[in-house]
């Protein structure tokens, strides 16, 4: 029965990966700069929606709705005005939540839990998202975007079988008890290996062999630096997945874990180091 289940279990994340990734490798290639946009802007609503049950449950129904609208606002300010515009929306957004705090509640007690979560569910979904529009902006920005996904994509895969065939030592149990030291190695020397398979076929010209090792092996110490962060907000919160809406992979934060702090590490690698 419990092979079963893992066969299954397997089938799904596969089916979703096989119909997902060629649909986002063509957005990504050939599409053009809105549809991206419009990409961005579907995955931060859906990520801050997953978001706000985990943080943001015992706050007012407004504060959420609020939340979730100007989350929206960085990836268009991004999109717009490129570094400056996501800047600007930031700190607009910080200083609108404090301001609405300010006015809302009359103990302080309760203004900083409330703050904290709102602020926090700004930073870690919209604005690092948002990194992904600007690396699309920059010199063969898409080639760059698509060797990002290939390094997460394959860090993803080699540390989850790597670590159910060979796992023996737990990585961090008490925040994600499944995952191992041996498959985070699995992950990041997958993650070598395609950045420099994938990088050197691209047309990527600036890019040496040694910048293609460093980036894969940065790459997935930060995807898998992000996958124990939303672990950690997940048992927190005392839930198992954030969402259900990707069979086989739970929900959209479970696919955005590992790729939310890879956006902006890529991009400013990309900037000044090539």
């Amino acid at each position: 029965m419990g092979n079963k289940t893992i066969d299954k279990h397997h089938l799904h994340r596969w089916l979703t990966a096989a119909v997902g990734l060629p649909i986002l490798a063509m957005i990504i290639a050939i599409g053009p700069g809105w549809l991206l946009l419009a990409l961005v802007l579907l995955v931060t609503a859906g990520g801050l929606l997953e978001l706000s049950r985990l943080l943001l449950a015992g706050t007012k129904a407004w504060l959420r709705i609020l939340t979730w609208s100007m989350g929206l606002l960085l990836p268009l300010a991004t999109y717009w005005k490129g570094l400056f515009g996501l800047t600007v929306a930031t700190v607009a957004v910080v200083f609108v939540a404090l301001a609405v705090h300010l006015f809302v509640y009359a103990k302080q007690e309760q203004v900083l839990p409330s703050l904290g979560a709102m602020v926090f569910s700004q930073l870690y979904i919209p604005f690092l998202i948002s990194h992904v529009l600007l690396l699309f902006r920059v010199p063969s920005g898409r080639h760059w975007i698509l060797l990002l996904f290939f390094i997460v994509f394959f860090c993803d895969t080699g540390a989850y079988y790597v670590g159910h065939r060979w796992g023996r030592h737990k990585l961090w149990p008490a925040v994600s008890p499944g995952k191992t030291v041996e498959g985070a190695i699995g992950g990041l020397l997958s993650s070598v290996a395609i950045s420099v398979l994938v990088g050197t076929l691209l047309p990527l010209d600036v890019a040496t062999v040694g910048f293609l090792l460093a980036l894969g092996c940065v790459l997935a110490l930060v995807g898998q630096a992000g996958d124990l962060m939303e672990s950690m907000l997940k048992r927190v919160s005392q839930v198992k997945d954030a969402g259900g809406i990707l069979p086989g992979h739970g929900g959209l934060l479970d696919r955005l874990d590992s790729l939310i702090f890879a956006f902006p590490v890529m991009y400013y690698a990309v900037v000044f180091f090539t």
